[in-house]
């Protein structure tokens, strides 16, 4: 059963009828972003995303650790009693639930970290409140600024002023002008990610290919066939020239073994250098990725620093831009129907904040500690269930899916 909203919203949606409709339509859009397989067309900062591991488990890492690893919870800071506006604390929190606030913020910080900004489309419901949170693309998605910095509205898909400041919820990521543009986070690594598709797509299975089998150049005497000839006589011999094959020669064709010695060691440790690139880029500890670290303490530490700094300033940006965009707004809707009288723009007698429940590094660590001993190299209790261990760690399934 959902709480009674109260009389006003009652009657509110007897008289307006059923909820709004998204502006944005999927019209003419079958397809999104996310179905798209066609990486070399996507914006690079989500292509990375999409393709490199160690991008997209950091990103999701630092999302989860940021905004559902312990939740929030919503506190009344008022001038009289909290308790003469304990209906506006409940009513906002009826929102929240409305519209699945915490899967909104873990949505909005991966796109702010891969596209530099996230928005959703405040759909209403019969009541005028909201009643969805569409998440919109972010490459279409831009703020509108007048001549003196002020938000007159977004432009999204070509069409300016297609939505008013009010109908989107907004977070930038790193926005260091008054444009209100923001800064992916994936922008400084697109090179890093470039180098370790190379080396991981590209040149390591043809280097495996080559460690067993010996590299053979054959060559043929076709100085008396015609040309089309010739070219049969060379494209048979490099059929037969693949590993495995037998070949029969005569007198008119030479072979030369090469001996090919990739340096592996030196490939893995350039790897490994890459992969630290990406990993200090994204402020993640390495021990959350399941990669070794040299001991408890190093592990502990790493993780405190990271509680201390990328998730706390994470959550301060998500923190006052929502309560500036939603509490406030929606405090004073609640308030004007109860009769309160407020001046445009003057200071609320309640505002609601938004409070983060701590994350504690000491949990995070006993947890993975936990689920190592659980895993035991593939040994233990969890051994053949990986899908667990992810939910265990509050990893996201679909990267356990596209590894396997």
């Amino acid at each position: 059963m959902t709480p009674w909203d109260g009389i006003l919203p009652a009657a509110r949606r007897l008289l307006m009828g059923t909820a709004a409709a998204p502006k944005a339509k999927r019209i003419g859009e079958p397809s999104t972003p996310a179905s798209s397989t066609y990486y070399e067309g996507m914006n690079q900062d989500y292509r990375w995303f999409r393709q490199d591991e160690i991008v997209r488990r950091c990103i999701v890492a630092n999302a989860f650790f940021s905004t559902t690893a312990a939740g929030f919870e919503t506190v009344l800071d008022s001038e009289g009693s909290p308790g003469d506006y304990s209906y506006v604390k409940e009513r906002i929190d009826a929102l929240n639930r409305r519209v699945n606030m915490d899967e909104a913020l873990f949505v909005a910080q991966v796109k702010r970290s891969v596209y530099g900004r996230a928005g959703f489309e405040v759909v209403a419901d019969a009541d005028g409140y909201p009643g969805r949170l569409i998440p919109l693309q972010s490459e279409r998605l831009r703020p509108t600024l007048d001549e003196n910095w002020t938000l007159t509205g977004y432009r999204y898909g070509g069409r300016d002023a297609f939505y008013a400041p009010e109908e989107v919820l907004y977070f930038p990521n790193l926005s260091l002008e008054a444009d209100m543009e923001g800064l992916s986070d994936v922008e400084p690594l697109r090179g890093v990610c470039q180098a370790r598709h190379d080396l991981l797509r590209e040149n390591f299975p043809e280097i495996a290919r080559t460690l067993w089998a010996p590299y053979v150049v054959l060559k043929a005497n076709t100085s008396g066939l015609p040309q089309e000839e010739a070219e049969r006589v060379v494209e048979s011999l490099a059929e037969v020239a693949r590993a495995g094959k037998s070949i029969a020669m005569n007198e008119s064709v030479e072979a030369e073994v090469v001996d090919l010695t990739p340096d592996i060691a030196g490939l893995c440790q350039l790897l490994d250098r890459l992969e630290q690139s990406v990993v200090a880029c994204l402020g993640t500890p390495r021990f959350l990725l399941g990669r070794p670290v040299e001991n408890r303490a190093t592990a502990y530490a790493e993780l405190e620093a990271y509680v201390g700094g990328t998730v706390a300033h994470v959550q301060r940006c998500l923190r006052r831009e929502l309560e500036r965009q939603w509490y406030d707004r929606w405090t004073a809707r609640l308030l004007e129907e109860e009769g309160e009288r407020l001046q445009p723009g003057g200071p609320l007698p309640v505002r609601v904040k938004h409070r983060w429940n701590p994350v504690r590094a000491s949990d995070v660590y006993e947890m993975a500690k936990a689920v190592a001993v659980l895993w035991g190299g593939g040994g233990g209790a969890l051994s053949g269930r990986l899908g667990k261990v992810w939910e265990m760690m509050g990893w996201d399934p679909s990267e356990l899916e596209a590894e396997g």
